[in-house]
């Protein structure tokens, strides 16, 4: 049967209801308590006669525009609110929603040659949250447009699917329509306006395969290292946060989020006596360093941050062997670790790789590598 539309009076307002009259008189309390906040059990409702949880509307005779009283108030802690937004169904939402929502598959970067090292680090970035609500707030200084981005519209560039939204030769402004572009879609496409601008950045990037097909391999470490470099620059403090930063040494948003500090102390194996020197460093990464008996991170990390060294003494007269030993007086919100695998070789006179597996945890603990004073504050 259609719903009948009646007149519902509660403490001075009318309200018009669509009711069934399948339906019982629990049912209809439940309409009135989503227009009134007035609870069911709460509720005394007079149609003709008091309408009980179990009666049937049916038998309440209900004709259009007959009117209907509710007695009753809310208790105070019942608080019902309309929604600041509609409801919006997945099939209703367009590409760019559905990458918002909880649960979304993150947009993927596909190869276009030997690029994978490339992709690895850009996924990588975006993985800092504060990163990309910096690169949102960006704005680029006066840049002289590249071909890139003067040969389509933006949204040319996203239909195309093409990476970035033509940043010209400002590499963070390429970094930042790709993110863009990423968190509006669950689709993987190729990076290639953000990897023409890196080649026209960094010409090295944009050196040759041997057998003359497409762009040649490159080493993760030296992109991140670039990328990092660029955002330094780039991404300065606001000017509220600069006098409180620089005190703490912090130049840009690299400093504040990635940037770590070392007490260094040098002492002389050769000479005990000799005076120690002791100095303070920063860094944007930690060291792993692979040898023959490495197995885990933080064997890598040991050797690295206890350093053998030579050097003149001037207590002996002589070259002596020092230890260099660093210690984190600063640690970092984001912390990468660089896993060191090429290394010269002499004899061929070429980059050799190491591929000794290293173990290593998703949680790494690094109080050990800590100075007194930090590892008191880190530990409860």
């Amino acid at each position: 049967m259609a719903p009948v539309s009646v007149k519902v009076k509660h403490q001075g307002k009318t309200y018009d209801v669509d009711v069934d009259t399948d339906s019982t008189g629990e049912e209809l309390k439940m309409q009135l308590f989503s227009l009134t906040n007035v609870e069911p059990e709460n509720q005394k409702v007079l149609a003709g006669k008091l309408v009980k949880d179990d009666t049937p509307l049916n038998s309440l005779g209900l004709k259009p525009g007959k009117l209907i009283t509710l007695m009753g108030s809310p208790s105070a802690d019942v608080v019902m609110e309309v929604p600041k937004e509609k409801m919006k169904f997945a099939e209703d939402m367009t590409e760019a929603e559905l990458a918002q929502q909880e649960g979304a598959t993150p947009a993927g970067l596909q190869n276009t040659g030997n690029t994978c090292y490339a992709n690895a680090t850009l996924q990588t970035l975006r993985s800092i949250p504060e990163l990309q609500q910096e690169l949102i707030n960006y704005t680029p200084g006066a840049q002289p447009s590249g071909p890139s981005s003067s040969m389509f519209t933006p949204d040319q560039l996203a239909q195309y699917g093409i990476g970035g939204l033509g940043g010209g030769n400002d590499l963070t402004t390429a970094l930042r329509d790709l993110y863009k572009q990423m968190s509006e879609t669950q689709q993987g496409f190729p990076p290639i306006m953000f990897l023409t601008t890196l080649r026209q950045k960094f010409p090295q990037f944009a050196e040759r395969a041997k057998n003359g097909h497409g762009y040649a391999q490159q080493d993760a470490e030296e992109v991140w290292t670039q990328l990092i470099q660029t955002l330094h620059t780039s991404l300065q403090l606001p000017e509220g946060e600069r006098s409180d930063a620089q005190q703490q040494g912090f130049k840009s948003w690299v400093d504040k989020y990635m940037g770590g500090r070392f007490e260094v102390t040098t002492t002389c194996d050769d000479a005990p006596d000799e005076e120690p020197q002791k100095q303070k460093d920063e860094f944007h990464d930690l060291k792993c360093n692979i040898q023959g008996e490495t197995n885990h991170l933080a064997e890598g990390m040991r050797i690295a941050l206890n350093e053998k060294l030579e050097k003149n003494s001037p207590t002996l007269g002589r070259t002596a062997t020092y230890t260099r030993q660093s210690r984190i007086a600063r640690l970092p919100k984001n912390l990468p670790i660089h896993l060191i695998r090429f290394f010269w070789r002499r004899d061929t006179q070429k980059k050799a790789k190491i591929l000794r597996k290293v173990t290593f945890q998703h949680e790494i603990d690094v109080t050990e590598f800590c100075t007194d004073e930090l590892r008191s504050k880190l530990i409860p």
